[in-house]
């Protein structure tokens, strides 16, 4: 997981380098550095996704629970359905992390001295991708299956020759679906989550702030009392990233057709990166030690 967003603007620096006949400057190996850290922001963020949906079915089976004893039946069922939601998460990983060795493999191709050789490499990693991606589209995450529109193709930039230029002729078409297919998977994954965490906070206000506080016993820890409640409440904070993860990925998809076609404008560039830095202090935020329940 963490290749994709990184050797996706790696493949940018290579792509921008070839057209304007330059070296990798400091402005884009500024993006493959903040590429690293977003593709490593999007890696915590399914994981955080895939404890979610654990917790909003503990919390669940809690409340269950409170009103009568469960059995196993009951329980495995709950255990069934997150199985299905970390398979999809998983499937999310085995997409970007196949899109990672697409870029890698065409940055390679891009400066290799034998670049013949990497071709079956990267026609092997495109089909997979492909094969990935379409199961995506009919995962039981959508509320039907998703319809990608047609992909218009860009004309690659004169300055892009040889073997690179035919690869990005013959496949961009394809990674921008793929791409697509990703910022869809993300947006729908968000709005998921936001239901996960209202019932998340619902259930563990009443069982650990309310409950405690309207008790007959004094709170018997206030600071974790309050900390426990402003954990709670702050909750919204982990959607948002997810959020703001979609649109930067949409983002990418322009600054690639840019970069494809030599059109790579630096005014762009900076406010994505902005935007990315805004994404990434945002995640820096919500980093902090959660609280130990009791």
């Amino acid at each position: 997981m963490l290749n994709n967003i990184r050797k996706s603007f790696v493949l940018v620096a290579v792509v921008a380098t070839l057209s304007t006949g330059c070296k990798y400057s400091k402005q884009y190996q500024e993006i493959t550095k903040t590429g690293n850290q977003y593709t490593a922001a999007i890696d915590e963020l399914l994981d955080k996704a895939s404890e979610l949906q654990i917790d909003s079915t503990s919390e669940k089976l809690l409340q269950n629970d409170s009103f009568s004893n469960i059995n196993v039946d009951f329980y495995n069922n709950y255990k069934s359905n997150d199985k299905e939601m970390l398979e999809i998460i998983s499937r999310i990983r085995q997409h970007n992390s196949l899109l990672g060795e697409y870029f890698n493999t065409l940055n390679q191709l891009a400066v290799s001295k034998a670049p013949d050789n990497l071709q079956t490499e990267i026609t092997g990693i495109a089909t997979n991708l492909q094969t990935i991606g379409s199961q995506l589209q009919t995962s039981p995450l959508l509320p039907r299956p998703m319809v990608i529109g047609e992909i218009g193709k860009l004309v690659v930039n004169s300055k892009i020759d040889g073997v690179l230029k035919n690869e990005l002729e013959q496949r961009h078409p394809i990674i921008l679906k793929q791409l697509k297919i990703q910022e869809e998977m993300l947006t729908i994954l968000s709005e998921l989550m936001k239901t996960r965490v209202e019932s998340i906070k619902e259930a563990r206000e009443r069982r650990l702030v309310i409950n405690p506080i309207v008790g007959s016993e004094p709170i018997s820890s206030p600071k974790q009392w309050m900390d426990l409640r402003k954990e709670i409440l702050l909750m919204d904070k982990q959607v948002q990233e997810i959020e703001k993860a979609s649109g930067a990925l949409y983002d990418f998809q322009n600054i690639y057709k840019a970069a494809v076609e030599g059109k790579v404008n630096s005014q762009y560039l900076n406010s994505t990166l902005e935007d990315i830095d805004r994404f990434l202090a945002l995640l820096q935020d919500n980093q902090q030690p959660t609280q130990n329940e009791s």
